[in-house]
């Protein structure tokens, strides 16, 4: 559960401050696996570009998809103008074990690289 932060008659911040953000998923060409212990990796997400729940797919320019309630997708328009930015960080919570990011580059503003990146040991709480 996630608090709900509040505010007070003079607007100062009240009670627990956590928030929630939003993301992007992301479909990689190929497969890729964890580097540490093999774990297949399907599932990825990643912050740095619009965070409105597209669905972005490596070798094309615009996102393939909104992964969200059909009231809550932007103008067709405005999805299909939007663009990654020229490199970018994805990850994977799909090994138990390890969280694994990749780093991505786009050419003429269409994902064209992925390249496994950081491995984080989630037990050592330190990178591998």
């Amino acid at each position: 559960m996630w608090p709900i932060a509040g505010r007070d008659a003079e607007g100062e911040a009240i009670g627990p401050q956590t928030r929630m953000s939003m993301f992007d998923w992301y479909r990689p060409l190929g497969t890729f696996d964890c580097p540490v212990c093999r774990t297949p990796l399907r599932e990825w997400q990643g912050k740095d570009a619009q965070c409105v729940l597209y669905v972005w797919q490596q070798g094309v320019a615009a996102p393939v998809e909104q992964a969200c309630d059909e009231e809550c997708r932007g103008l067709p328009e405005v999805v299909q103008a939007d663009r990654l930015p020229q490199s970018f960080s994805i990850y994977s919570h799909d090994c138990e074990r390890h969280r694994v990011s990749a780093t991505c580059r786009t050419v003429d503003g269409v994902w064209s690289e992925t390249r496994i990146g950081e491995v984080f040991d989630l037990r050592t709480r330190r990178v591998v």
